[in-house]
């Protein structure tokens, strides 16, 4: 039997976290684009992404790390719950065929499973009612040894709370940088 009143608390969530995104979209960039970069620059410097294809960032926002990463031999899935986000993202790469930004719910993600290669969720978990669930999406949408990249904001989470989010996959680090306000880790699944 379904809790509904759980179901409903979800679901106001996930609703008031879209009108946020939503209402920040126009400026979004300029209140954070600063900051995203500084962790998105930190992260590509540590892994290596030369054979991966097929690049998908769950909670994209505007596309700031497909900015960063651009790849003509690459293709590019942003998927977000905002779609004023999204247009920002789609003005930004408007002709690139290879971009591609998708509205959907982490929690329930329109692809198949074991497409892709290389996830990233740099953001996202905080904003989530149950993130344990949304890396249970992210398992099943992974191809067998698919990179898992994500941060979470330290003010939302301690560091071993944080690390126990990501138990199920095989974590290959965790940074705690002080100059950072996320906790990133990564590992494969």
């Amino acid at each position: 039997m379904v809790d509904e009143s759980r179901l409903n608390d979800v679901l106001k969530l996930k609703i008031s976290s879209r009108e946020h995104y939503n209402a920040l979209a126009k400026g979004y960039d300029e209140l954070y684009g600063e900051e995203q970069k500084i962790k998105i620059d930190f992260i590509l410097k540590k892994i290596d992404l030369e054979d991966k294809n097929i690049v998908l960032d769950i909670g994209c926002g505007t596309g700031i790390l497909f900015e960063t990463m651009y790849d003509k031999n690459k293709m590019f899935i942003g998927v977000d719950i905002s779609e004023r986000m999204l247009k920002e993202g789609w003005r930004k790469f408007k002709g690139e065929a290879n971009v591609q930004f998708v509205q959907a719910d982490a929690d329930h993600l329109p692809f198949r499973g074991k497409v892709f290669e290389t996830i990233f969720a740099i953001t996202l978990i905080q904003n989530l009612p149950h993130p344990k669930v949304t890396l249970q999406e992210i398992k099943r949408i992974s191809k067998k040894g698919a990179l898992v990249i994500a941060s979470g904001l330290k003010r939302k989470y301690g560091v071993d709370e944080f690390k126990s989010i990501f138990e199920e996959i095989d974590l290959k680090k965790l940074y705690d940088i002080e100059n950072l306000n996320d906790y990133i880790i990564y590992g494969v699944v």
